[in-house]
């Protein structure tokens, strides 16, 4: 249950505090998830490179590109795309300083692409528009100042070819349109490397935005002190947990505990020596919650639990082993001045009351276990008020 969330239906899927989202499912090594992930972006990255070879294939068609050529291209893709795989499956791209491969892949990419041109000139529109798209995928990993240098080397290597074929067929003609191309490229390129780091840094603007909001927003269901639910978010969790209880016909049970005689360790020992206990016994609770159990501070020294899949004789049992294991619970105080009890009223949700009346049952038993002398478990009658 993540408070936040606190409307959504109850067909939906619900994290419970008390247990971790995460932790419940099976989950791979860190490592092992990234080379997956790695290898999710090259397979996204082979995709474009098919989807070149489509578009050489309808050049092929308008008598473009040469069957032979188009057949090398096939054969040169196919290769990379097998290297590559080789290299992230075997684990040998971690050897490299960028073990996604990106500026290889880049390079890959671009001289497939200009040995196309150097064979078949005309595929050069289908080229300024590939290459960025493939610096585009460069731009979602690399530096500002990565892009750029391997950007640089493949206008510098388009500039090359130009000047080989040249020399090859002493084309001016072709020379000249293929010189204002490699300028063109040459003098958009800054500005699309500059715009790319400025949409980046704006990302990570909106990322860390974004955490800071969430990481305010939960402070607001938390007790500044304890560090577990405050109320507001108790009340919240209570109606969900009747809710759910009435709709799946669960049993659902409330204990209302309060630490015995706390005073005296505020008036003996100071208040952040009484701020002390309290933090120690949230966490000792926190740490023995089962993953259904939700756990907070109502106020002052008192604290409430709500046990779902639950019934009366259980949460008599498990307020019995809190009580226990607290009254054995070491404090970080500056002397000793006796143990810490608890007392604990248990009461069970009967389907039809408002759940503020279990709570207030809850409460009466409290009350009881005090009046009994306290350190004590106590139930509460199933007659309504």
């Amino acid at each position: 249950m993540v408070f936040r969330h606190a409307r959504r239906t109850l067909g939906e899927s619900t994290v419970l505090p008390g247990s971790d989202p995460v932790g419940d499912l099976p989950s791979a090594p860190p490592d092992e998830f990234k080379q997956r992930l790695r290898m999710r972006r090259f397979l996204l990255a082979s995709l474009f490179a098919v989807l070149y070879l489509l578009v050489l294939a309808i050049f092929s068609t308008q008598n473009m590109v040469d069957l032979a050529t188009l057949v090398e291209a096939c054969v040169i893709v196919g290769v990379l795309i097998v290297a590559f795989s080789a290299a992230f499956r075997s684990g040998f791209n971690l050897h490299f300083s960028d073990p996604s491969l990106t500026g290889w892949q880049l390079l890959s990419a671009v001289y497939t692409m200009l040995f196309v041109i150097y064979r078949n000139p005309d595929t050069r529109l289908a080229f300024t528009a590939f290459f960025f798209v493939a610096l585009i995928f460069g731009m979602l990993r690399m530096s500002g100042r990565t892009l750029a240098k391997w950007g640089g080397v493949s206008i510098l290597s388009f500039a090359v070819v130009i000047w080989l074929r040249y020399v090859k067929n002493g084309d001016a003609d072709m020379l000249r349109l293929d010189a204002m191309l490699c300028a063109v490229m040459a003098l958009t390129f800054p500005w699309f490397v500059y715009f790319g780091e400025r949409v980046k840094r704006l990302e990570r603007g909106l990322t860390e935005a974004s955490i800071e909001l969430e990481d305010i927003e939960d402070s607001a269901w938390r007790d500044e002190l304890t560090g577990v639910y405050n109320r507001r978010a108790i009340n919240v969790a209570l109606d969900e947990a009747k809710h759910r209880a009435d709709a799946i016909d669960e049993p659902l049970s409330l204990c209302v505990i309060d630490l015995d005689h706390f005073k005296r360790f505020n008036d003996e020992l100071g208040h952040l020596e009484g701020d002390a206990v309290l933090k120690a016994f949230a966490h000792s609770v926190q740490g023995g919650l089962r993953a259904a159990d939700v756990f907070g501070r109502y106020g002052g020294e008192e604290f409430i639990q709500i046990l779902r899949h639950t019934d009366l004789s259980g949460a008599m049992k498990e307020a019995e082993r809190l009580r226990g294991r607290i009254s054995e619970l070491e404090l970080p105080v500056s002397r000793p001045i006796g143990n810490l009890t608890i007392s604990v009223g248990v009461a069970q949700y009967q389907p039809g009351e408002k759940i503020m009346q279990t709570f207030d049952r809850a409460d009466g038993a409290l009350r009881q276990a005090k009046l009994a002398g306290r350190n004590r478990v106590e139930r509460a009658s199933t007659s309504r008020t």
